[in-house]
């Protein structure tokens, strides 16, 4: 493997959702994947394989739309980090806000194994949430 594998498995990743292409950036994800989020999201915990990660997904689109923009991806052989620029909206209250997201990748024989996901201001986004809160 080369020091840009995970990097470029990241990136194909990343180009394949922005695509539309959810089946092909799937393809690039072993069957077992863990994703990790921030307990003190609605999603939050760890998701283990293509089952979990759909619950995952399923419970944040609940309550948001996400535009994720500006994905820069930095790596070696098996790590990669991707920071992006995402517009996270409430579908309750149509409020939102901007933050950055983290994401730590593990790939071994190209695929991707784990996936750590840190943003940059959890309480900010869940205060979207919240009917009674002023903009």
């Amino acid at each position: 493997m080369s020091e840009a594998d995970a990097a470029t498995v990241v990136t194909e990743m990343a180009r394949r959702f922005q695509s539309g292409d959810v089946q092909g950036a799937s393809a690039l994800m072993y069957p077992e994947i863990r994703v990790q989020q921030p307990e003190s999201l609605p999603h939050g915990g760890w998701h283990e394989g293509s089952a979990g990660m759909a619950a995952m997904n399923a419970e944040a689109s609940r309550h948001w739309d996400r535009a994720i923009v500006n994905p820069m991806v930095f790596g070696d052989a098996t790590r990669a980090v991707q920071l992006t620029t995402q517009t996270w909206t409430a579908k309750a209250t149509g409020r939102s806000a901007t933050v950055d997201v983290v994401e730590i990748f593990t790939v071994v024989g190209g695929t991707i194994r784990e996936i750590r996901v840190f943003q940059q201001d959890t309480h900010l986004l869940l205060s979207l949430l919240a009917e009674d809160q002023a903009q």
